[in-house]
């Protein structure tokens, strides 16, 4: 609902698991130019959040920490935008991709 534009991503309280949906389909921190992180087990919708805050300069007001919130909101304020494109194919999509639908019967 938040990719489509539906639910406000303002009103979200926890925008981790939509940047890891948005992770899973498209390669964002390749397109987001991110640094790998410090684990070997890859990217985690936090890590993403994290690279993000870190190359943007979002920091906490109190402890100076990386504001991965504010991150993830601007990661999916993209894509809401349509900066990170997000396309999903209907399913059987490349399988009949070379046909085309018969001709409509004349009136």
């Amino acid at each position: 609902k938040v990719l489509a534009g539906v639910y406000p991503i303002s009103q979200l309280q926890e925008p981790y698991t939509a940047v890891g949906y948005l992770a899973s389909r498209i390669p964002l921190p390749l397109l987001l130019q991110l640094r790998p992180p410090s684990s070997t087990t890859g990217w985690t919708a936090w890590d993403i959040c994290e690279a993000w805050a870190e190359k943007r300069g979002y920091k906490t007001a109190k402890a100076a920490r990386n504001d991965v919130y504010r991150a993830a909101n601007s990661i999916l304020r993209l894509a809401a935008d349509g900066r990170l494109r997000l396309c999903l194919r209907p399913p059987g999509y490349a399988a009949q991709k070379g046909e085309f639908p018969p001709p409509l019967p004349p009136h």
